[in-house]
């Protein structure tokens, strides 16, 4: 089985929602839309972003001796191919919902993390580092919402896993309440 044809089934088992992302980060990426995304364009971006654009920066994206553009359908193949063997929306749910005693869509920050440390890895993979769990909890984490969880007495900091979701999963979660609300 060719690569290409390997790239374009990732493709197809990932949500709309995530492919037009990726397409949407595509166009982005492509400032001069040229259809190419090139050195000079990734270049762009990481100064935009503040982030390291030194040659030996870019090189990770290109290195020598291999082409120096990626056209949209590279990116993609790339990308799914990435992103395929990961979890499953419903699975991450799941695991989430596992942890929110309240059905509140908030996770005990103190918990999650002592879960994400503590837990043995599968075969093969190795046990998140603290910066890890802080890098994938910023910006999804605040103080318990009233409600439900009142009741428990404390309004510690929270990881706010629906935003998360939405997020990862290419903006399924609100997509789908933008649908309900119309």
């Amino acid at each position: 089985m060719n690569r290409m044809a390997l790239g374009g089934d990732a493709l197809a088992k990932l949500p709309p929602a995530q492919v037009r992302e990726m397409r949407e980060g595509f166009q982005i990426l492509d400032r001069d839309n040229d259809g190419q995304v090139n050195r000079e364009d990734v270049v762009d971006m990481l100064t935009n972003l503040g982030q390291d654009s030194s040659a030996s920066a870019v090189s990770q994206f290109f290195p020598p001796g291999k082409p120096q553009t990626v056209n949209m359908p590279s990116f993609l193949n790339t990308l799914s191919t990435l992103l395929a063997p990961l979890s499953s929306q419903q699975e991450l749910l799941n695991a989430f919902a596992a942890f929110d005693e309240d059905d509140s869509g908030q996770i005990d920050v103190k918990e999650l993390k002592d879960a994400l440390l503590h837990t043995s890895p599968e075969a093969g993979e190795r046990a998140m580092t603290e910066r890890e769990v802080e890098n994938v909890l910023e910006g999804f984490t605040g103080r318990r919402a009233f409600g439900k969880a009142m009741g428990h007495g404390a309004r510690g900091e929270v990881f706010k896993y629906p935003e998360f979701m939405a997020s990862i999963m290419g903006g399924a979660e609100g997509e789908q309440k933008d649908q309900q609300d119309q």
